[in-house]
């Protein structure tokens, strides 16, 4: 087994762990309740909290479009990731697998979609730099200079933002699972207040 499927593999297994341990709890949390846990008041401080760690995904692009020098901000990358991962999972033990409207699972399907796509697009953007460079590596183990073998890494380097195309993805679904968390969160207070 290579490398990159070990750790295709290891992130799958655990998504999915992940996802399950969530339901269980949430069916755990739910045994002693008449009524669902995302219907109980912690259930919904759940949701809320899911929501806020959710909202910290914003700070990365915000601050990577806005920044002074508007250069990578890494550790907010990191935090765009992991509050990418654990804001649906708290998401995830507040719906629990009690969906019964149609925009609470819109907003599931496409929270699930955005997770997904970052999730592979990080992958993809992983493989395309470590190929780029291991092509870099070789190409001065060879005594190419360093300016030479930077010329000729430009159409790799221009091969990788074709694979960017995840956005036309991610951007979209963001936007769309943003509008549809709006719409529950109205109709949740609407109806049933808090």
């Amino acid at each position: 087994m290579t490398p990159l499927s070990r750790r295709f593999t290891t992130v799958v297994a655990l998504m999915a762990a992940a996802v399950a341990g969530v339901f269980l709890l949430e069916a755990f949390l739910s045994l002693d309740s008449p009524s669902p846990f995302a219907h109980t008041r912690e259930g919904h401080l759940v949701g809320w909290v899911g929501l806020a760690v959710i909202l910290l995904v914003f700070v990365y692009p915000i601050r990577k479009r806005i920044g002074r020098n508007r250069m990578w901000p890494r550790r907010w990358f990191q935090v765009h990731m992991v509050a990418g991962v654990v804001g649906p999972l708290l998401i995830v033990l507040h719906a629990g697998a009690h969906l019964h409207a149609l925009v609470p699972i819109l907003a599931m399907v496409a929270m699930g979609i955005v997770t997904l796509s970052g999730i592979i697009g990080q992958a993809v953007h992983y493989l395309a730099l470590r190929t780029l460079n291991e092509e870099r590596r070789q190409f001065l183990q060879q005594g190419v200079s360093r300016d030479e073998a930077e010329a000729s890494l430009h159409d790799e380097a221009s091969r990788e933002e074709t694979f960017r195309v995840w956005q036309l993805i991610h951007a979209p679904m963001t936007l769309m699972f943003m509008v549809l968390v709006a719409l529950h969160v109205i109709g949740a207070l609407y109806f049933g207040g808090l």
